[in-house]
């Protein structure tokens, strides 16, 4: 089990695919995992279906993460 918390920026098809991944590899805790999106309806459904931090700020999702996965489209 990883002894840290880890952030997802971006939490479409990309970011919900790596969170689901390491859940289910039982690799980390669902309150050592964060989301940010700038969809609130999305952050929503990833924390009642995952039961993990999520927030619109990525601000706040850097403050709360030891790592930071960058999934977002490159545009």
């Amino acid at each position: 089990m990883i002894d840290c918390c880890i952030g997802v920026l971006g939490a479409g098809n990309m970011g919900g695919a790596i969170l689901r991944g390491l859940l289910a590899a039982q690799q980390v805790k669902p309150a050592a995992l964060c989301a940010s999106d700038a969809n609130s309806e999305r952050l929503s459904q990833l924390s009642q279906e995952l039961g993990i931090v999520t927030t619109p700020s990525n601000r706040e999702l850097v403050n709360f993460s030891d790592i930071v996965v960058l999934a977002v489209k490159p545009q």
